[in-house]
């Protein structure tokens, strides 16, 4: 009864972040003075396909598309302004493109054989030290109308799984639109809890390499990425240093030939089909229908055909988490280990169980497959997600269901080679079971430990000087929990790390424990920390 009122809790929190969270970013928009001349360079030179030209009143229209992504290029009939802003990467107005690439060098030298005009001191490589982008290579420029364009190539660790395929040709697609905004914190209420996008991520970038970049001394900007359930990322940036210039003057004119303009389709904010509005910082957007009734549904398709790799990365690392974890406990609590028997003390048992806890997880969290999927490998880290706007509602329910199967298919493999081993009283699977202080207390005791790591973790990521660290913080964490926690409640923090043993050895008994109190607790201090942070 109990676990069915988690699964209603969960299924209610999932259709409700389904119904406000069908964002889709579905095409860039920009002016242009010649669209024959900005065709030909988007062509040409960014290897971009025409779809078609039409007529709009007095615009004349051209649609272009790279990869799975759409650029509108209009020229207006009544006399465009071309404008003679000189606009710098932190302008209050500036707003760019970031076009994906499979060679930087080779795109690099395409646009120097263009004589397009190079922004920055050549492509730059983002330092190791800068967790959420080291790696990331990246060149500004601009078209032959002064917007501007960024090339951007993703390390193996980092960016949307489709970057990485190799049946792409140079230029692949846009990955993102980024815009300066006065503060990151006021946009992200609006593009997360009006709009309806997703965070994906944040950084503070500084540094030699990212002045070479941007074209300033001494930046340093604070960054926010933002996606929704199909299409490119809106990546927010806020300049701490210099300040964001010209927040508070006249926008880009409507007809300028620098005006970008954002078409999203956002039910959350239930404006008209057709309108247009602005940020909060002025940066244009056009609100576009649905594509049809069943469009919500098509997308969760679309979620399974770009993110099936890192479901499958999320079951693996809980399989690989079971198969540690059982052969730690056949090692030290099964009573032929030699071990077992040179190790009389509990607390010793279980302080070298907790280490090699510890290590898998920190190595989990910062291999290849930690850094891509997120290395939640827990439905309750996932459901807290959720609730922050933090993962997407359909990858939210493939992740679960990744996460239930992978734990258990996990456990299963390794108990086959030492299955009579595995089902002893000692080691029993690694059911987790409340301890002698009894029911209540391994209840309680559960939702202590499970909202002290959420709200642990949710703080560091929220210290780019930690943010390093956070493998190593949540296994000292998890050493901690085992070491000292465990004898009260088994210390599972985890609904389908514990259902993979119930399964497995048959015995469901306390199985409610640890599908309602990690769940909660972890909710719970994902809305405290999203209050002390709005706050």
């Amino acid at each position: 009864m109990r676990c069915r009122g988690l699964l209603a809790m969960a299924l209610l929190l999932f259709a409700q972040a389904v119904q406000a969270g069908n964002v889709a970013v579905r095409v860039f928009e920009c002016n242009v003075a010649d669209l024959d001349r900005a065709v030909d360079f988007f062509t040409s030179v960014l290897q971009f396909v025409p779809t078609g030209r039409d007529r709009d009143g007095t615009r004349s229209r051209a649609h272009l598309q790279l990869g799975e992504e759409s650029v509108l290029l209009i020229e207006l009939r009544t006399p465009a302004i071309a404008e003679q802003v000189n606009l710098l990467a932190n302008d209050g107005r500036f707003q760019h493109i970031a076009i994906v690439v499979s060679d930087m060098d080779a795109a690099y030298q395409r646009l120097l054989a263009a004589h397009a005009a190079i922004v920055s001191s050549g492509p730059q490589t983002l330092p190791e030290w800068n967790y959420d982008a080291a790696g990331i290579r990246a060149l500004y420029f601009q078209d032959p109308d002064g917007h501007f364009l960024e090339l951007i190539q993703f390390p193996a660790n980092k960016g949307e799984p489709k970057w990485h395929r190799r049946d792409g040709g140079l230029f692949l697609g846009i990955d993102h639109s980024a815009i300066v905004v006065r503060d990151v914190e006021a946009s992200l209420r609006y593009y997360r809890d009006t709009l309806g996008l997703t965070l994906t991520g944040r950084s503070l970038n500084y540094g030699a390499e990212q002045d070479a970049l941007n074209g300033l001394h001494g930046s340093k900007v604070k960054i926010a990425s933002l996606r929704g359930v199909k299409g490119p990322g809106i990546e927010l940036l806020q300049y701490l240093q210099p300040q964001v210039a010209n927040s508070d003057t006249i926008p880009l004119a409507t007809n300028g030939t620098l005006r970008w303009q954002i078409g999203l389709t956002a039910p959350r904010a239930r404006m008209p089909d057709g309108a247009t509005g602005a940020d909060p910082d002025g940066h244009a957007l056009r609100f576009m229908p649905a594509v049809g009734v069943l469009e919500p549904l098509a997308f969760a398709a679309e979620a399974a055909r770009q993110h099936w790799p890192r479901y499958l990365m999320e079951g693996a690392q809980l399989g690989i988490f079971m198969i540690v974890t059982l052969y730690l406990t056949l090692a030290l609590e099964h009573p032929a280990s030699p071990l077992r028997r040179a190790l009389p003390s509990d607390l010793s048992r279980r302080m070298l169980m907790g280490l090699g806890i510890a290590g898998t997880v920190i190595a989990l969290i910062h291999s290849d497959w930690g850094r891509l999927s997120g290395a939640q490998f827990n439905p309750s880290v996932t459901l807290a997600f959720l609730s922050l706007g933090r993962i997407e509602p359909w990858d939210a329910a493939f992740y679960v269901l990744a996460q239930f199967a992978g734990g258990w298919l996990g456990l299963r493999i390794a108990a086959v080679p030492v299955s009579r081993a595995a089902a002893q009283k000692q080691v029993n699977h690694v059911l987790t079971l409340s301890g002698n202080p009894g029911i209540a207390a391994a209840f309680a005791a559960e939702f202590g430990i499970a909202f002290l790591l959420m709200f642990s973790l949710l703080n560091v990521l929220h210290q780019p000087a930690l943010k390093p660290w956070i493998g190593v913080i949540a296994g000292l964490h998890l050493w901690a929990f085992i070491a000292f926690e465990a004898p009260v409640s088994g210390m599972s923090l985890n609904p389908a790390r514990s259902a993979a043993s119930a399964l497995v050895a048959g015995d469901f008994r306390q199985l409610w424990i640890y599908f309602l109190a990690p769940p909660l607790a972890m909710l719970a201090a994902a809305q405290l920390c999203r209050h002390l942070i709005d706050s």
